[in-house]
């Protein structure tokens, strides 16, 4: 999809979305699709890292393919990654292939963990349009409090390995990104600077420092939503407008940060997209959004992202980012 069809559908939602529209004609143009929920690693903040239970497995690529095409003409891009480590996947660059000959953007989200050298050819070779590495400390002791399991020397020498292969192709667009969980006051700006020399002299296209969030209420450390912070502003949730969050059965949630799909609006296993995007379920949640009435409704009741401060709907914090991400993407 090039870019100005991109501009033309963004509007096409936005505009809906001022106008909360109850049925939204056009289908999303971004999805969140988990290849698998499970991981290589049990971060307490992540649903991997959690005291819940949750069903896993293998997203099977009849599935997926079933999905891809279905949204085909409407959608731009295609996160491939929701609760667990998406390289756990065998057929992960297969799926990459498949939205890229399609023209479809990719993006993965990954801990770079289990970031071989063949792994990270085979998705370079495949067309991945955009990749993230979630690293959360700047030092190993902080790394390793942060992510259990995680190796840092390991991740680090991944991401590098990753780089170098990187610098003979324009493709993927490579970010680290580094929530600042546990990282004391004093000094912390100098960590920050040596973490990033780390990368000097490679293609690493942005180096980003992200506001940690509550996960729609599971991890309340990082914010409260208006269930009990007694906050009066309210911007009703954009994703229900112009995203899809599918789990790797199919089962269909409002949005990313629904990691146990609390509010299920149907399955794409069992029916099509379209039906579930326009469904009762959905429509519903529409009409209470546009109400502002998320009153018992978990998780949305105790997301912090409907009570931060925003412009045009998008959090002042990743306003920067979303612009970058639609407007300035290769």
């Amino acid at each position: 999809m090039n870019k100005f069809l991109h501009f033309k559908n963004l509007a096409e939602r936005y505009l809906s979305y001022i106008r909360r529209d109850e049925v939204v004609a056009k289908l999303p143009n971004r999805i969140w699709i988990e290849p698998t929920p499970s991981c290589n690693l049990a971060c307490g903040y992540c649903p991997n890292g959690m005291d819940v239970k949750f069903p896993t497995g293998l997203m099977k690529m009849e599935l997926f393919k079933k999905v891809i095409d279905e949204l085909e003409g409407s959608l731009y891009d295609v996160n491939l990654f929701h609760r667990g480590e998406s390289l756990i996947h065998p057929e992960l660059p297969a799926m990459v292939k498949y939205c890229a000959d399609k023209g479809m953007h990719t993006r993965l989200h990954t801990n770079a963990g289990l970031l071989t050298e063949d792994r990270a050819k085979a998705l370079i070779d495949a067309g991945l349009s955009y990749v993230s590495f979630s690293i959360d400390g700047y030092t190993k002791p902080v790394y390793e409090a942060n992510r259990k399991k995680g190796d840092f020397d390991v991740t680090i020498a991944n991401i590098i390995s990753f780089l170098k292969l990187k610098q003979e192709s324009e493709k993927p667009f490579t970010i680290v990104q580094v929530m600042e969980i546990g990282e004391e006051a004093d000094g912390k700006q100098e960590r920050r600077e040596a973490f990033e020399a780390r990368f000097r002299n490679l293609p690493l296209d942005r180096f980003i420092v992200r506001t940690p969030h509550n996960w729609a209420g599971d991890f309340e450390e990082f914010g409260h939503g208006i269930k009990d912070n007694g906050d009066t502003r309210f911007t009703p949730c954009t994703f229900l407008w112009y995203s899809m969050t599918i789990f790797f059965d199919g089962t269909v949630a409002p949005c990313p940060q629904d990691f146990f799909a609390k509010i299920n609006l149907g399955n794409v296993a069992e029916t099509s997209v379209s039906e579930v995007w326009n469904g009762e379920p959905m429509k519903k949640m529409r009409r209470r959004m546009k109400s502002c009435d998320v009153k018992g409704l978990e998780p949305c009741d105790t997301c912090d992202i409907l009570t931060r401060k925003t412009f045009m709907g998008v959090p002042t914090n990743y306003l920067s980012t979303f612009i970058k991400d639609n407007l300035f993407v290769k």
